[in-house]
């Protein structure tokens, strides 16, 4: 089983994951873009000077508010597929695996679809107000300036159909966790995942 939970920076899927773990009878493994792939290039590879193998960051500014995107390579897209591959290895050997994900670029959306297709995946839109995550990411200051607001159109996009949607502005981390694990006990088949992964290949 995959727990795939999609949503912006800041959005609070990590917290939230962790949570899961601390919560769920059963033994939950979390992985994500962070610990799968951030970790593992250098810091030229994802922060300035940006040599542009990797991820490329464009910065501007809306309504006076910083507005960042982040362009991925080509180069890195085998990367993202092995990583996919890892959480489909895992789960076809029988463990469960909470995926911390952000859903942008085509083609990284792509692979998820092709190669997690088959597998029981509950496909979670993790998706607090744009005002919540600018705020969150304001306090933070570990994070890169707009980054949250300039990914958020693009996560959550409209052929996305997902199991369960949690609002984490209005609900507690605990209560989005209680929310997705009884879900996750009363529903044996999600269908979320094969439906978006349907809508966004014949797209």
């Amino acid at each position: 089983m995959i727990v795939l939970l999609n949503g912006t920076s800041s959005s609070g899927k990590t917290t939230l994951g962790k949570i899961m773990q601390e919560k769920c009878k059963d033994v939950l493994l979390l992985y994500g873009v962070d610990t799968m792939v951030q970790t593992a290039f250098p810091a030229k590879c994802d922060y300035p000077p940006f040599d542009e193998k990797a991820i490329k960051l464009i910065t501007t500014e809306k309504a006076g508010r910083p507005h960042a995107r982040l362009i991925v390579s080509p180069y890195m897209y085998p990367v993202y597929a092995a990583a996919v591959r890892f959480y489909k290895m895992l789960s076809e050997q029988g463990y469960n695996v909470i995926v911390d994900e952000v859903l942008f670029d085509k083609n990284r959306i792509t692979q998820y679809f092709k190669i997690l297709s088959g597998e029981k995946v509950y496909f979670i839109g993790v998706k607090p107000e744009k005002e919540v995550v600018i705020k969150r990411e304001q306090e933070r200051g570990d994070r890169i300036p707009g980054l949250a607001a300039g990914l958020y159109d693009e996560v959550y996009s409209p052929l996305f159909t997902y199991d369960l949607l949690v609002d984490t502005g209005k609900l507690t981390p605990e209560e989005s966790a209680d929310k997705i694990l009884e879900y996750i006990e009363q529903n044996a088949n999600p269908t979320g995942f094969t439906i978006s992964a349907k809508k966004w290949l014949e797209k």
